[in-house]
């Protein structure tokens, strides 16, 4: 592969990250409204369908996430790698200025986030679904 075809997966695998991100927070982001609004009007059996939903697309998205984030780490190491060669155009890129080094802690920075975020959904839909209303 070229220089180019380097950063330009680099960034493609960073681009492709970011939008599988801005799906998770998307569903998060509705699963929080459903519950506020609809948890306490749920039966069991709806409560179940929905919870088993969200869990298998939250948790698709969260293995997407932290597979895209693996490999962004990984070729972030080659690119160091390669940029360090003297005939090589990589120069300008952060991982090759900064090294490797901090770039394989991110796929598991982001899982943790991940799945904070999917239990912290879970357990506001439980606390919803028990919330006192007032009607009227």
């Amino acid at each position: 592969m070229t220089d180019y075809e380097y950063a330009s997966l680099f960034f493609a695998i960073l681009d492709a990250a970011q939008a599988t991100f801005a799906n998770f927070l998307a569903i998060v982001s509705g699963m929080i409204a459903v519950s506020y609004f609809f948890a306490h009007k749920l039966d069991r059996t709806l409560s179940g369908l929905l919870l088993l939903i969200y869990s298998l697309f939250s948790l698709g998205f969260i293995n997407e996430l932290f597979s895209a984030y693996s490999d962004f780490a990984r070729l972030g190491a080659v690119l160091a790698q390669r940029g360090a060669l003297p005939d090589s155009g990589l120069g300008w890129m952060g991982p090759v200025i900064a090294g490797p080094g901090g770039l394989a802690a991110i796929p598991f920075v982001i899982l943790a986030m991940t799945l904070a975020c999917y239990f912290a959904t879970l357990w506001f839909f439980f606390h919803a679904k028990g919330m006192e209303r007032s009607e009227g």
